[in-house]
Order: structure tokens, then sequence, then C-alpha cells
């Protein structure tokens, strides 16, 4: 049971994208299904660990995305996504692949772009960090010459209103 189950989805979803990363380290990215390039509205969610956001991704994504009433494979959808989401913490699947293989069965009613570490975007150390951090680096002006994420706070709040 996690402290969202329990919630509206508007206050689970509000809970998640509030949360501070450097307590909740664990960090799925998401943003409304758009051609390219892909600039679609997106939010970032944060979780205690894999196993929490896996359950956030299988029971609350699906509610928060579609009306059930609307889609007819609705629960197949839910069922897919919640194999996949539950492959990460049981078996050390990479966040990514399950990422990557969400996008079969959702095709274009969602787009997920980035299940990952707080770390890894500060320290740009994957494609997706290094992607964050120069927006970063061209919301302060400084695109230019890239600096090291000093100011995490600072940080964080941009990652809140993401994308600007």
């Amino acid at each position: 049971m996690h402290e969202w189950s329990d919630l509206s989805r508007g206050r689970a979803l509000a809970l998640v994208t509030a949360r501070d990363p450097r307590q909740f380290p664990v960090g799925m990215f998401q943003r409304d299904p758009v051609p390219p390039p892909q600039t679609g509205i997106g939010t970032f969610t944060w979780f205690a660990d894999d196993a929490e956001a896996a359950d956030f991704l299988a029971t609350m994504v699906p509610v928060l995305l579609l009306d059930p009433e609307s889609w007819p494979d609705f629960d197949a959808l839910v069922a897919e996504t919640r194999r996949i989401a539950r492959t990460v913490p049981d078996d050390g699947n990479d966040r990514m692949s399950a990422i990557a293989a969400l996008a079969e069965p959702w095709g274009g009613r969602a787009d997920f772009v980035w299940w990952g570490q707080f770390p890894e975007i500060v320290d740009a150390s994957s494609d997706f960090g290094r992607f964050i951090t120069f927006h970063y680096s061209e919301y302060l002006g400084t695109e230019d010459d890239p600096q090291p994420i000093n100011d995490v706070d600072a940080f964080v709040a941009f990652l809140r209103a993401y994308p600007y």
C-alpha cells in the first residue's frame, strides 16, 4: 500500500509529481503523444523505489490517461501494462526496456519516455539526463557553455515546471 493508493487519480498524480526527487529518487517521465518533434506536455513522477513506480504505472497511469468506458481493450491494456511494469522490480529488467515495451500495447495513446534514477539526470549520465540538462542550460541561457548542476534546489524547481 502506497500513500497514493486510496487517493483520487488527480490527487495521486499531484502527490507523485510534487515529491522531491532527492527523497524519492526513482522517476518516470511521460508526455502527451504528439507527432514529431514530440513536444507534448509532459510530467515527471517520483517514487521511493522501482516497485512503487511499477505499481503506479500499472494501477494509476491507465486511469489517468484513458477513460475505461471509451476503450474496449482497456482491461487487456491494464493487464499488459502491469505485466511489463512488474518486470523491472521482479527480475532486474532494464527500466528503459520496459518503457520501450510499453509502446506496442499503448500505441499512440501515451508517450512513455523515461524510467530511471534522479542522479542520472543531475549527472547527465544517460541520454535522457543529457537531454534534460541541455534544456536546463537553455532555460538558464547557458547552453553555449553548459555547467554542472550546482543548485539542485533550482534544478528540482525546473523539473516541476518542465516542459517550460
